[in-house]
């Protein structure tokens, strides 16, 4: 992967993280329950991906 389409994933993800923030936010001041854990595993499974992305470019890199 180069480093701009790296670039441009991890951009990506981070703009799905701040947004993934807001909706824990609104899940908590709703009192959602439910809501809140599925924006949890969301945010969880967005970090993730920003791991992933980051060891493969490391790979690539040092290859």
């Amino acid at each position: 992967m180069s480093k701009s389409n790296t670039s441009a994933e991890i951009s990506g993800l981070q703009i799905c993280i701040v947004n993934t923030d807001a909706q824990i936010d609104a899940a908590l001041d709703n009192g959602d329950r439910r809501a809140f854990r599925v924006w949890c595993l969301r945010r969880a499974s967005l970090i993730a991906r920003v791991e992933r992305v980051l060891v493969e470019a490391a790979m690539a890199k040092a290859a």
